[in-house]
């Protein structure tokens, strides 16, 4: 009897695997954004692979910064990473919310950084517009590349050591060659194959904060 019931058990346990190679583990994709890499490629639990496995730098920077006088950038960047790799292990519309915010998040505590005079009280209207119109992936993304184009302005026009001329040289480098990752992956699918520009995207902008956030140490 005890051998039928594994052998039971190990039927289900094939036919599971089987059902999640036709069908999507985490349920039909709803994101209003999608990137290259194929989906369930590699783990059958993990819609996107490396997409999914690029974010964990996130969290170690977010460590990282975690023990210093940018604490709260820390806690904001150790929060997208986890939501990062939840938005691409299920892609699902809740992973994206989820990503999104963190990124508003972060580049709005980066910028009360940048000028100290900017109250909290500018974030709630922020997340409002988003929340409102979250399924419009083009209001994410201009209320995103506002915040980013403001960042680099005040960094360009911050008063800088030597030192930190470097750290934010770096950033601007790192973070435009991540730009061009994205770009390519958003625009060019059918022509890069299995190169995960979306990976690196990863990748070059948890290089590019590292450096950055380096000016506020």
């Amino acid at each position: 009897m005890s051998q039928n019931i594994s052998q039971n058990i190990s039927q289900n346990i094939s036919q599971n695997i089987s059902q999640y190679d036709s069908k999507y583990f985490w349920g039909t994709p709803d994101m209003s954004v999608s990137f290259c890499e194929t989906k369930y490629n590699n783990v059958f639990w993990i819609a996107e692979y490396y997409n999914t496995i690029s974010a964990i730098p996130y969290i170690l920077i977010g460590i990282l910064f975690f023990k210093t006088k940018i604490k709260k950038i820390g806690i904001c960047l150790i929060f997208m990473g986890i939501s990062t790799m939840l938005m691409h292990s299920t892609i699902r519309c809740y992973g994206q919310w989820l990503d999104e915010v963190g990124l508003l998040v972060l580049s709005f505590e980066t910028l009360k950084k940048l000028d100290t005079r900017l109250n909290y009280i500018f974030a709630p209207p922020i997340l409002g517009i988003y929340v409102m119109l979250n399924e419009h992936f083009l209001v994410f993304f201009s209320i995103f590349s506002t915040m980013q184009i403001t960042i680099a302005y005040k960094v360009y026009h911050k008063k800088k050591s030597p030192i930190q001329k470097i750290w934010s040289s770096l950033y601007v480098f790192f973070f435009l060659l991540a730009f061009i990752c994205w770009f390519i992956d958003q625009t060019f699918c059918k022509y890069i194959g299995d190169t995960q520009f979306h990976a690196l995207w990863h990748l070059y902008t948890c290089i590019a904060m590292f450096y950055g956030y380096h000016n506020f140490l």
